[in-house]
């Protein structure tokens, strides 16, 4: 055969090459599966979105997809051959975008698929109301309430307002607080949940009615006060409840104090860190108050402490 006709020959073949489809040849050369196509929203709810796409039609078997979202860099896997993902919690008022990629068994991952983009619209639906139950316990000098979990479509919780007469005052995002109150007083009370949009709903309203603070036996000292140095400047200290003739060990407060400062208080708690504010020897003291402001205290010296 001639040089002529074997040249001839090989010209159809080499326009064969390079007609191969572009994502066979991607996958030929570095063994990688071609990228998912039509990505789209199918759905959309004021915080959330579902996603699909068309999978491969050539290259590698697909393991899973990969959901990459902008502006919060989260990243999402669905195992194949799955091609939907639906994406709730949005933040309102902000646009998202999505771009997934095909993953196979050896870890090999595609190009990214198109762009798709969804805004959220203003977050203007409230949290559910809670329901404040009746007051746990009531003392002179303060309350003990409790209330159902308040939900939000787009928060993942919500923070609490307690409402005594007419002011409010946060207490946090836990359904349960310790309320102080002036003795022989009555109240009108409730809880107001907000989630991070502003939004609000307030539960019903209780009455309650503090005795007057005519116990005068202080609780008993905070028990086996221990603590220990952390990292030097930080000290562990934990103790064992108070009892009192008339309130319940959940309503107890605590106060710390290190080398005689005020540090913090708390009801109920039983330990906490507390810090050192002189290099060598602290002297940490718990001091536990009843309802009726009568007070009993435990001390505690923690060696060796060095200051941050």
């Amino acid at each position: 055969m001639s040089a002529r006709r074997v040249a001839r020959t090989a010209i159809p073949a080499l326009l064969a090459l390079a007609l191969i489809a572009p994502e066979a040849a991607a996958a030929a050369r570095g063994g990688s599966p071609a990228a998912p196509t039509n990505l789209r929203i199918t759905a959309t709810t004021s915080s959330s979105v579902t996603l699909a796409w068309d999978a491969p039609k050539s290259g590698s078997e697909i393991y899973y997809y990969g959901i990459s979202e902008t502006p919060t860099w989260n990243r999402f896997t669905v195992r194949a051959p799955q091609t939907t993902f639906t994406r709730t919690r949005l933040s309102p008022n902000v646009p998202h975008s999505w771009v997934v990629r095909a993953v196979d068994a050896k870890g090999n991952g595609s190009a990214p698929s198109n762009t798709v983009t969804y805004k959220t619209p203003p977050d203007t639906t409230p949290p559910s109301a809670p329901t404040l139950l009746a007051a746990l316990y009531v003392g002179p000098g303060l309350v003990e309430l409790d209330w159902t979990d308040s939900v939000d479509d787009t928060s993942s919780g919500v923070t609490y307002l307690i409402n005594r007469n007419g002011s409010s005052t946060p207490y946090g995002n836990v359904s349960y607080a310790v309320v102080p109150l002036a003795p022989s007083n009555s109240y009108s009370i409730s809880v107001t949940a907000r989630d991070n949009s502003g939004n609000s709903a307030t539960s019903n309203m209780i009455s309650v009615t503090t005795p007057a603070a005519d116990n005068t036996s202080p609780p008993s000292p905070p028990g086996n006060l221990t603590g220990f140095a952390v990292a030097n400047c930080e000290g562990w200290l934990s103790w064992n409840a108070s009892t009192d003739d008339v309130d319940p060990p959940s309503v107890i407060r605590y106060e710390g104090y290190v080398n005689g400062v005020f540090d913090g208080s708390w009801f109920g708690k039983t330990s906490t860190f507390m810090y050192a504010t002189q290099n060598g020897t602290n002297t940490f003291t718990i001091v536990a108050f009843d309802s009726s402001g009568n007070q009993s205290q435990s001390t505690v010296e923690i060696h060796d402490m060095w200051l941050c």
